[in-house]
């Protein structure tokens, strides 16, 4: 169901994205009643392994195809300029969000905002903090997703040098730098406070690999379904639920028992967590849920916001700060704390949509490419460039 002709599209992909946009942004409001309904609630992993695999499957199909058809440079100089984007769109970001939480300070008087280190190294010493935050040597919390994903777009080319041999040699030598990642506890370097990046791309770009292996699939039927693995992953999927939900709540001390057990570390990109999310997009794959949701009415505006996920996401980004001020300057005018968190979640998600439309308003009197359904892999689709 796929198709190769430039500029056309499979809708299932920007379905996905546009709900991992917006279950990050909810996961990252403070204090709101949403946070205990997403699906890091009920498994090992969360939307960040979502966001990573299909950022893996875009590029594959926005630069792969046209690394594999001959146009090597011509792909590889794409690719850059997509990392060069991301770049500047991160600074922006951060300046953005760390000026807005500095003001909000001053104005309401609240240390609060700006007292976490990585913020009020910024604020207390402007030069270096944020020459430091231009050089992605120091991250603020919140925004870190996006230098992690420049790192893997500049290791893509040699990932496709690698998938242009084989994509199981590619896996290998992916797999092999996991490893070595998690036995020599190898990160990227902060500074000037000490420590690693808290999405640590050595790790996580197994995972953009597999993605990028699982899109290179897509032309060809996708990965395929098996009966046993799914039974399998299913068992997986349940498993996990049981454990974090301590058995649905009817056996108090399981989580407990286990979080010390499994390799579920989110920095690292715990073996559990890596496993949880395949099982799981395995599941939902061959499960039909991407076709209940097509017929309901959340399916066009989750396409439409995942169709421009770089500038949702930092629009979401910006919208979280703003969230955090509200909650943390007005939460005593409401009864219930939660409810002004969940009153941002609400106005946020609309704010995410709208944004969208007026991008898509923007380009109205270009071609469209046509959103064409996918058979049976909802995490992935044809994408052109600018969804990479």
């Amino acid at each position: 169901m796929a198709t190769t002709t430039p500029g056309k599209r499979v809708d299932a992909i920007d379905f996905w994205r546009g709900f991992a946009l917006l279950t990050i942004f909810i996961d990252h409001v403070p204090e709101n009643l949403f946070q205990h309904v997403t699906f890091r609630n009920i498994g090992l992993s969360d939307a960040a392994e979502l966001f990573v695999f299909l950022s893996g499957v875009s590029v594959a199909l926005a630069y792969g195809t046209r690394f594999f058809r001959g146009e090597t440079w011509a792909a590889v100089r794409a690719v850059f300029r997509r990392a060069f984007t991301l770049y500047w769109v991160q600074a922006l970001t951060s300046l953005l969000i760390i000026g807005l939480l500095a003001a909000a300070a001053g104005w309401w008087d609240n240390d609060d905002l700006v007292e976490d280190p990585d913020r009020d190294l910024v604020v207390s010493s402007p030069i270096k903090g944020i020459a430091a935050m231009l050089a992605m040597l120091h991250q603020l919390g919140n925004v870190n997703i996006l230098p992690m994903y420049i790192v893997m777009l500049l290791m893509t080319p040699a990932m496709l040098f690698l998938a242009r041999r084989s994509d199981w040699l590619m896996l290998a030598a992916s797999a092999g730098l996991y490893a070595v990642t998690r036995v020599f506890e190898l990160n990227m370097p902060t500074w000037p406070l000490e420590g690693g990046w808290y999405f640590n791309p050595l790790a996580w770009q197994f995972l953009f690999a597999i993605g990028i292996s699982v899109g290179r699939r897509v032309k060809t039927g996708g990965v395929g379904y098996n009966r046993h693995l799914f039974i399998v992953c299913l068992a997986i999927v349940v498993g996990a639920a049981i454990a974090v939900t301590n058995g649905f709540h009817l056996v108090p001390g399981l989580w407990d028992q286990l979080y010390e057990v499994l390799d579920h570390d989110k920095s690292n990109l715990g073996l559990a967590r890596l496993v949880h999310f395949l099982a799981l997009a395995y599941v939902i794959s061959y499960s039909g849920l991407t076709r209940l949701y097509r017929a309901t009415p959340i399916f066009a505006p989750l396409a439409l916001i995942g169709r421009y996920s770089l500038q949702v996401f930092a629009t979401g980004c910006v919208l979280t700060a703003m969230g955090e001020v509200l909650v943390e300057t007005r939460s005593e005018d409401y009864a219930y704390p939660l409810t002004l968190g969940a009153v941002v979640v609400v106005v946020g998600c609309v704010l995410h949509y709208l944004t969208a439309r007026l991008l898509e308003a923007r380009r109205t009197a270009q071609p469209r490419p046509a959103l064409l359904p996918a058979a049976n892999v909802p995490f992935v689709g044809q994408v052109s460039a600018e969804g990479a």
